[in-house]
């Protein structure tokens, strides 16, 4: 409990007290805090497996500021769809895996986009969220193949 102990304090104790009040009033109050957002890129080697294993995407992405984009000269084992199933076969429309030629999408973090065609061109689409670093999570579709969910991680072997 508080005790007055002079009219001084009692007066420097209610300016001390409406001081405060107004710094949190004059500034809309205290601020509230959102979970800060790790720094994250998604430049690098990805693989991609869909949620029932009919295809692994292998891509290597290059980023510059929003902006995605897939490595130039990219090796047909680091940038390819890979069917894994008859289901896959079907997907990618070839029982070998199949070139990824090009790719372009955008990255704001979390969120991330991207849209890559085939050298037998077809084209499909990813548009999912960066977990972290090393994992993204999303859907990917395309005319040969339904909405499906895939994951992607960040491969750590160069």
């Amino acid at each position: 409990m508080w005790r007055v102990r002079s009219k001084r304090s009692t007066c420097t104790s209610t300016l001390a007290l409406a001081a405060t009040v107004f710094a949190f009033s004059a500034c809309g109050g205290p601020a509230t805090l959102e979970p800060a957002v790790p720094a994250q890129s998604a430049n690098a080697y990805w693989v991609g497996v869909e949620v029932a294993g009919s295809v692994h995407l292998h891509v290597e992405i290059v980023q510059t500021g929003t902006t995605l984009s897939l490595l130039p000269n990219c090796l047909p084992d680091r940038c390819a769809l890979f069917p894994f199933s008859p289901a896959g076969v079907a997907y990618v429309g070839s029982e070998l895996p199949v070139v990824v030629k090009s790719l372009s999408g955008s990255f704001t973090n979390p969120t991330i986009t991207f849209t890559f065609t085939l050298s037998n061109n077809r084209t499909f689409t990813f548009t999912g969220r960066m977990a972290d670093d090393k994992l993204m999570t999303g859907k990917i579709s395309g005319a040969t193949i339904p909405e499906t969910t895939i994951t992607f991680e960040k491969s750590t072997t160069t």
